[in-house]
C-alpha cells in the first residue's frame, strides 16, 4: 500500500493581494503602516500558510507529514501518514478558514491520492501528477460540491482584519520605502501628493514548460528552492539595500514578490535602476542554476524574464495601473524569443516592454552582432534617450519635432498611401541644423533623425529567380520600407516613447550630456540618412516604371573619378528647380502642365546639344556630369498621357532635391577618407 500525497495551492493570490492593498493602502497613502500591510499580505500567502498546514510549527498536519516533496509560494506538496478521510477533513477545515478570513478572496484548492513512493523518480511523478490534478476542472468542481453550503450562503463581512495575526517589525524591511508617497525626490518635495512613479512588473518566462521538461527530482527540487530563495521579499530587500549602498537616493516600494512574479514601484527618474534590479535578480538566479548544473553534471537552460513598465501618478488606484502594467508584461511574453538558425537561443534574456514596444536585453557575442541587428535592444534605446536629452540641451525642439511627426503618421489621409506616408515622414526629418555653427546640435540632430529612419530598415530582398551565394562573413544589406504595417507600428510606438521621455519629469539618464559620449559614424549616418533615402525616393516614389518620365527630373548615373578610383562614383543628375518653385507649383488649384513646363524651362535654358557637350568635357576631365537637359516636349506628352504630374509627385521631387542638396553639404562637412575634391553630386 502506498502513501497519501497531499497537494495544496492557493488560487487568486494576486487578486487577494491587490484587494488588500486597494482596501487598506490606496485610501490611506499617508499611513506609515502601508509597507507593513504589504509584507503581512505576502507573509499570509507564504509563511502563514505553511504554519497553518503544519510544515512549520503546530498546524493541521503537524506530526503527520512524512516527506516534503515541494514547497514554494502559494503551493506545497507532501506525503501524510493519515487515512484519506482524516486528510480531507483537515483540508476542508483549512479551506473554510482561508475562505472566511479573506471574505472569498482566497480559494484553497487541494487534492489527495495514494501513490507508492520509494525513489526520487516517484517523488517527481507525484509532483507532476499533483499539479495536473490541481489544474483540472474536476478538482474545483469537487471542492465546490463539498463546500456548497459555505459558498452559496449570504453572510456578513467579518469585522476583523485578516492581517492582524501577522506581526512585522518596523525594522525588518527598513530599506523599503514605507509608502508610495515616500518615493518622491527633493525636486517633488513641494508636491509629494502628485508625482510620477514607474511601476515595474516582471515575470519569469516559461516556468511551466521548464518544470515539465525536468526529468529528475533533484533538479526539480533545486530549481524550486532557488526560486523561493531569490523571488521573495527578503531577496528584494537585500538587493534594494545593495543599490542604496551605491546610491543613497535610491528608493523602492514593493507591491508583490513571490512565485515567479516581481512587482514594485520606483520614482520615474529611477526607472533604469528598477529594470537593472530585475536584471540583477535574473542574473544571480541563472548564475546559481549554472553552478548547480556543473556540480551535478547536468544541463539546465538559463531562465529569461519579461518586464512590463507603466508610468502613473502616486495617487492612482492600484487596480488601474496593475491592469496596464500587466498588459505590458503580456506584450513582452508574446514577443518571440531570441532565434538563431530557426531555433530558440538558450540564453539569459530580458524582454522589456513599455508602451507596447518590446526591447531585448541580453549578452550579445560580437560574432553574432549582425544576426541580431534587427532586434530592438533596451540598452540602445536608453542610449537613444540619453542622446535625445543631449540634443535638447543644445536647443533641439524635441517635443515640437516628435509631436508633429506623430500627428502626421497617425493621419488617416496620409496613411492611406505609401507615397503620402513616406513623403510626410521624410519631409519632417529633413535636417534643419546641418549648416549650424553649433557642431553638437548639428550632430545630435543627425543622430536622432537616423534613429527615426532606422525604424523602417529591413533586410534587402534579392529579386529574380537566381540568388547569388553570399559569403558568410558578408554583412546583410538594408533598405528603407515605408509600406509595411510592422514598420509603421514600430515607428509610432518609438515616437510615442521618445515623446514621453522628452518630458523632463522622466529624466532617467543623469544630468549633462555631451556629443563626446556618442560615436558619430559619418559613413553610417550618410548611408542611412542620405543614400538610402535618395535610393528609396528614386526607386519607389518617382514612378520609374513609366519609361522616361522620372529621368526628365532625376537620372542616376556613375562616372569614373580621378586619381584611379577603384569604384565608379554614383551621382543623381537633376534639373535646376528651387524649393520655392516647387511650392508655387503645388499651390495652384488645378495643375497646368504647359504652364509648369514653361516655368521649369525658364531656369533650365541649356539646349540638348549644350548639355551633351558639357557631358563629354566632364567625362574627359573625370568630373561629375552636369545637370540634366529639360525635355519640355517629353514632359508634356508623358504628363498628359499618364496623369503622373500630381501634387504627390511634386512633393516627392521637392523632398528628393532637398535631400540631394543636403547630401552635398554633408559630404563637404564630413568628407570620406578617400573622397576627392571633385566628388559629390552635381546638378
Amino acid at each position: 500500500m502506498g502513501e497519501y500525497v497531499v497537494a495544496i495551492s492557493i488560487d487568486k493570490v494576486q487578486a487577494f493581494l491587490y484587494y488588500m492593498l486597494q482596501a487598506q493602502v490606496q485610501e490611506n497613502q499617508t499611513n506609515s503602516g502601508t509597507l507593513r500591510d504589504i509584507v503581512k499580505s505576502s507573509n499570509l500567502i507564504s509563511k502563514q500558510l505553511y504554519l497553518d498546514i503544519g510544515l512549520e510549527g503546530d498546524g493541521a498536519f503537524s506530526g503527520h507529514i512524512t516527506d516534503r516533496l515541494l514547497v514554494c509560494s502559494g503551493m506545497c506538496i507532501f506525503t501524510a501518514s493519515l487515512e484519506e478521510h482524516q486528510i480531507l477533513t483537515k483540508l476542508d477545515r483549512l479551506f473554510k478558514t482561508y475562505y472566511e478570513m479573506s471574505t472569498g478572496q482566497l480559494l484553497v484548492k487541494y487534492v489527495c491520492f495514494e501513490k507508492e513512493i520509494s525513489r526520487d523518480q516517484d517523488k517527481l511523478e507525484a509532483i507532476k501528477e499533483s499539479k495536473h490534478r490541481l489544474r483540472q476542472q474536476d478538482c474545483l468542481n469537487r471542492i465546490i460540491d463539498r463546500h456548497r453550503a459555505l459558498l452559496f450562503q449570504f453572510c456578513s463581512v467579518p469585522v476583523y482584519d485578516p492581517l492582524k495575526q501577522s506581526i512585522v517589525s518596523d525594522q525588518e524591511y527598513e530599506a523599503f520605502s514605507p509608502t508610495i508617497n515616500a518615493l518622491y525626490s527633493e525636486e517633488n518635495a513641494d508636491n509629494d501628493n502628485h508625482f510620477r512613479i514607474a511601476v515595474i512588473k516582471a515575470d519569469l518566462d516559461g516556468m511551466g514548460a521548464l518544470f515539465e521538461r525536468i526529468e529528475q527530482y533533484t533538479e526539480y527540487e533545486a530549481v524550486s528552492n532557488l526560486l523561493s530563495r531569490f523571488i521573495c521579499l527578503n531577496s528584494l530587500h537585500e538587493k534594494t539595500r545593495e543599490y542604496q549602498n551605491k546610491d543613497a537616493g535610491f528608493k523602492l516600494y514593493p507591491l508583490y514578490m513571490a512565485g515567479d512574479d516581481i512587482f514594485f514601484a520606483v520614482a520615474a527618474s529611477r526607472l533604469l535602476d528598477g529594470v537593472n534590479l530585475c536584471k540583477d535578480i535574473l542574473r544571480q538566479l541563472n548564475d546559481e542554476i549554472t553552478k548547480w548544473s556543473k556540480a551535478h553534471d547536468t544541463e539546465l537552460a538559463p531562465l529569461s524574464m519579461s518586464v512590463g513598465i507603466d508610468f502613473t501618478f502616486n495617487r492612482e488606484p492600484i487596480r488601474y495601473y496593475y491592469e496596464r502594467v500587466q498588459h505590458q508584461v503580456d506584450c513582452a511574453k508574446a514577443a518571440p524569443s531570441l532565434q538563431k538558425g530557426g531555433a530558440a537561443v538558450k540564453a539569459s534574456c530580458v524582454k522589456v516592454c513599455v508602451n507596447e514596444y518590446v526591447f531585448y536585453d541580453f549578452d550579445m557575442p560580437k560574432k553574432d552582432k549582425d544576426h541580431y541587428e534587427d532586434i530592438p535592444k533596451w540598452r540602445y534605446f536608453i542610449h537613444d534617450v540619453k542622446r535625445l536629452k543631449g540634443a535638447m540641451q543644445q536647443g533641439f525642439a524635441a517635443y515640437h519635432f516628435f509631436y508633429g511627426l506623430l500627428n502626421k503618421i497617425t493621419d488617416r489621409t496620409i496613411c492611406s498611401s505609401n507615397i503620402k506616408y513616406s513623403n510626410a515622414v521624410l519631409y519632417h526629418v529633413l535636417p534643419q541644423h546641418l549648416n549650424s555653427q553649433n557642431k553638437e546640435l548639428r550632430e545630435f540632430e543627425l543622430l536622432n533623425i537616423e534613429s527615426i529612419l532606422k525604424q523602417f530598415l529591413v533586410k534587402k530582398q534579392v529579386h529574380g529567380s537566381v540568388k547569388k551565394p553570399q559569403s558568410k562573413n558578408k554583412k546583410p544589406e538594408y533598405e528603407l520600407c515605408f509600406g509595411a504595417k510592422a514598420q509603421r507600428n514600430r515607428l509610432e510606438k518609438y515616437v510615442r516613447l521618445l515623446l514621453l521621455f522628452s518630458d523632463q519629469r522622466f529624466g532617467v539618464t543623469g544630468s549633462e550630456v555631451t556629443i563626446k559620449e556618442f560615436v558619430f559614424d559619418k559613413k553610417r549616418v550618410r548611408s542611412t540618412l542620405f543614400n538610402k533615402t535618395l535610393r528609396y525616393l528614386y526607386d519607389h516614389n518617382l514612378h520609374g516604371t513609366v519609361r522616361g518620365f522620372r529621368e526628365i527630373f532625376v537620372k542616376r548615373e556613375s562616372y569614373e573619378g580621378p586619381n584611379g578610383s577603384r569604384r565608379p562614383v554614383q551621382v543623381y543628375r537633376t534639373l535646376r528647380i528651387s524649393s520655392s518653385m516647387f511650392h508655387r507649383l503645388k499651390k495652384t488649384d488645378k495643375i497646368d502642365i504647359e504652364k509648369t513646363a514653361g516655368m521649369i524651362q525658364t531656369v533650365n535654358q541649356k539646349t540638348k546639344e549644350e548639355t551633351g557637350k558639357l557631358e563629354t568635357e566632364r567625362k574627359e576631365e573625370k568630373k561629375a556630369p552636369p545637370g540634366l537637359f529639360f525635355d519640355k516636349e517629353a514632359f508634356c506628352r508623358i504628363a498628359h498621357r499618364t496623369n503622373l504630374w500630381t501634387k504627390d509627385y511634386i512633393d516627392t521631387l521637392l523632398i528628393f532635391y532637398q535631400f540631394n542638396e543636403l547630401s552635398i553639404q554633408y559630404k563637404s562637412l564630413y568628407p570620406s577618407d578617400k573622397q576627392n575634391a571633385s566628388g559629390g553630386i552635381r546638378k
